[in-house]
């Protein structure tokens, strides 16, 4: 073996085992500034199912109470507000056409295409330990 390949086999096998003792540390660092950043948003993370629970269809969620539309379209997952921001009723959700009608103010959204006259709101979701959770953000008083 040539010297510069040594040294050079050196530095990576110097780097890589920096790299797998600080590893733990900093995945825990960035699990404490999660927690802050929600915290300071005001964001509360609540189940929504687990992932083999996921289809590829449009269906409506009860999560605490609030009826979430969840819909997948291929590998994206949008989880949305299941009541109507226009008259407050209920969406109702048709899965066979992939779409959310409101039967009182007759406004549609299809959730294939992303189109329609109502405006949803969105939550963020993420995945930890085989589980989809939906954020619901806290509402400021003014």
């Amino acid at each position: 073996m040539k010297r510069g390949d040594f040294i050079k086999e050196m530095g990576n096998s110097l780097f890589q085992t920096v790299k797998s003792v600080y590893e733990p540390f900093l995945k825990e660092d960035l699990e404490k500034v999660e927690v802050v950043t929600d915290l300071a948003l005001g964001i509360t993370w609540l189940p929504l199912m687990t992932k083999s629970e996921t289809s590829q269809n449009v269906e409506m969620k009860f999560v605490n109470g609030k009826p979430i539309i969840v819909s997948m379209n291929e590998s994206n997952m949008q989880a949305m507000s299941g009541i109507c921001p226009v008259c407050s009723n209920i969406i109702i959700v048709t899965a066979l056409y992939s779409s959310g009608k409101c039967l009182n103010c007759e406004k549609e959204y299809n959730f294939k295409t992303n189109e329609g006259e109502l405006q949803l709101e969105s939550f963020p979701i993420k995945t930890k330990d085989q589980m989809y959770f939906v954020g619901f953000q806290k509402k400021r008083n003014r």
